[in-house]
């Protein structure tokens, strides 16, 4: 087939992370083409890229010829296959490479039945980006490392916590359904490019994301999730204040400080007054509010989550409220559904 070395390479490029760097599959390590897509699986996750020029192929792309495709000079290039070769040609470039015969590739599992909703991508993607750093990495539960995707009430919600912050963003729909997400899928939901309306299908053990150019399949994480909306209470002390303010006060405070040094805030009147301080440092500034507290207040937090926290919010000023030093700070967006909620530390 001849196909055009720029066109390969982005699609190449925006699927390749999903290729097992280990597995007892060796055919997994590689990607797909046929029939019009590249696929690329791990068994958890399959992501399939539309890509012109490959219909009616079947063949697998080793993971090592993944760096020379990129490294071709732009333009046409060929490439033909056999049954356990293929051959890249491009200009005066021609390498073979040993490969696994297309047909022991594992495919996705055809669409039987369950339910389906349609969702602008910006819509999906904007709050599948604010809520996503409050889901870890690592965790002994596998629903907490996971994104809630709850319909419910005429809203859905998307929904990620870490036992220190959670984050809850929402929309209008109607439905009733709780699909968990696993964290990787979400992670390549935010970066494989999606645009135009995603057309979101599931039943009791999968999801599937798709677009006009990709498709993402995954299986669900299973379990109940966390009842987040009963941590979400009415708190006695309000105030607001400048979202970049904050956030580069926090920026500077962080960067003269080691490891996990908590921030302490004393909250009075329109002031809240930043510190931190270690052996190395001891860092203070002061950020206006907007609103006056009812009364004074020193609580502390782990500087980290006030920063990942703030930069999931794009609004210009975000509403804050509290109670005591050992109940958890609301930070809430003036434009949107969007909140979070952070946990305080012990501070001396």
């Amino acid at each position: 087939m001849k196909i055009q070395k720029t066109e390969l390479a982005q699609k190449l490029n925006k699927i390749k992370s999903v290729v097992p760097k280990k597995t007892t599959q060796a055919v997994l390590q590689g990607i797909l083409v046929k029939d019009g897509y590249l696929i690329a699986n791990n068994m958890e996750m399959t992501v399939k890229a539309k890509i012109e020029g490959t219909e009616g192929e079947s063949f697998i792309i080793p993971e090592r010829a993944f760096d020379l495709i990129n490294n071709l000079p732009d333009g046409d290039m060929e490439i033909s296959a056999a049954k356990k070769t293929i051959t890249i040609k491009a200009d005066k470039i021609k390498n073979k490479y040993q490969t696994m015969e297309a047909d022991q590739f594992p495919l996705p599992p055809e669409w039987e039945e369950g339910s389906e909703l349609t969702i602008k991508s910006d819509v999906l993607l904007e709050a599948v980006r604010r809520v996503s750093y409050a889901i870890p990495a690592l965790c002994n539960t596998p629903a907490v490392s996971s994104m809630c995707l709850q319909a419910a009430g005429g809203e859905l919600n998307f929904v990620g916590l870490d036992g220190h912050v959670l984050a809850w963003d929402k929309v209008r729909y109607d439905g009733e359904f709780e699909l968990l997400i696993p964290k990787n899928t979400v992670d390549k939901l935010k970066t494989i490019g999606l645009s135009g309306e995603v057309q979101i299908k599931h039943n009791n053990v999968g999801v599937v994301f798709i677009t006009e150019e990709f498709e993402v399949y995954t299986r669900l994480v299973a379990g109940t999730y966390f009842k987040y909306k009963s941590l979400f209470k009415e708190l006695p002390l309000h105030t607001a204040v400048s979202k970049e303010a904050l956030l580069d006060a926090m920026v500077r405070a962080k960067m003269c400080t080691e490891g996990r040094c908590p921030v302490r805030f004393e909250l009075d009147k329109s002031t809240l007054n930043l510190s931190m301080k270690d052996k190395m440092t001891d860092y203070y500034e002061t950020v206006d509010l907007q609103e006056e507290m009812p009364k004074a207040l020193a609580i502390g937090f782990d500087a980290r989550l006030v920063l990942e926290t703030l930069k999931a919010f794009d609004c210009k000023n975000v509403k804050l409220s509290f109670d005591s030093p050992k109940i958890p700070m609301l930070v809430e967006a003036e434009d949107s559904d969007f909140k979070a909620i952070v946990l305080p530390v012990a501070i001396k």
